[in-house]
């Protein structure tokens, strides 16, 4: 009997276009148990004032390395492959998810849709979307920071964060920093770390980011308090600088 898949959430409101194409949802995220199956669909608009053929593609993405050798097409499957799409007119694309029974944390893919060329054209235009599987119950969510810098980049402090994750999900992670006095004796701020891109399972991905104004902090010394959250697991890490006349940063 046919299993449900739980969730489908679009982490973007939008849909990713480009030239004379665009593809809805630009990103998709399935949950579901082991043994279920999901059945979605994309939504591809031909904005272009001719016709045009295009196809699907499907490739392997970041996959945790339990499910590496899973076939894409085995459990990513498209009722077709091949679309007509007159000039301003949109098609749904269906495609069924079916998570297998021996799948374990996180299997994803990328699907290419890339207009067919015509004779003579140079260009080829082609959208390319991921879609993220977790499988319930499953999920080892495990990650650190591996390092973490400050610097001062023109009139701004800003970090330099490397996030290790070891378990078998990708995560998109938040979370704040609190800047307090040497010692830690007073809490004079506290900034949001905002979602970003994802890091993959088993991979390290660095993190660039303003913090704050460098006026807003005088000459003397601090500890930032990094609390860096994910999937309900929340990590910190701290680090004490000084910040000089100028407003320069030297880390200790």
């Amino acid at each position: 009997m046919k299993k449900f898949l739980a969730i489908l959430s679009f982490l973007f409101c939008f849909n990713l276009a480009y030239a004379g194409l665009s593809v809805d949802p630009s990103v998709t995220n399935v949950f579901g148990e082991p043994g279920s199956t999901y059945e979605g669909k994309y939504t591809v608009k031909n904005t272009y004032e001719r016709n045009i053929n295009i196809t699907v593609e499907v490739t392997k993405g970041n996959t945790f390395s339990a499910n590496k050798d899973a076939d894409v097409n085995s459990w990513l499957v498209f009722e077709k492959y091949k679309y007509f799409i007159p000039a301003g007119e949109k098609v749904e694309v269906p495609y069924t998810v079916k998570v297998n029974e021996n799948f374990k944390g996180s299997i994803s893919a990328r699907i290419n849709f890339s207009v067919d060329q015509e004779e003579g054209q140079m260009i080829s235009i082609s959208i390319s979307v991921p879609i993220y599987v977790t499988v319930q119950g499953t999920e080892n969510v495990d990650f650190g920071i591996d390092s973490l810098d400050l610097y001062t980049a023109g009139d701004f402090i800003s970090y330099k964060l490397k996030l290790e994750n070891k378990g078998n999900v990708h995560i998109r992670h938040s979370g704040n920093v609190e800047i307090y006095t040497k010692k830690k004796k007073k809490l004079l701020k506290t900034l949001p770390i905002q979602e970003t891109v994802p890091t993959y399972c088993e991979q390290k991905r660095d993190f660039n980011e303003r913090l704050l104004p460098k006026t807003d902090l005088k000459k003397g010394k601090y500890v930032a308090v990094f609390k860096v959250r994910a999937l309900g697991k929340e990590v910190t890490k701290e680090i004490k600088f000084k910040v000089s006349r100028l407003g320069e940063i030297v880390t200790q």
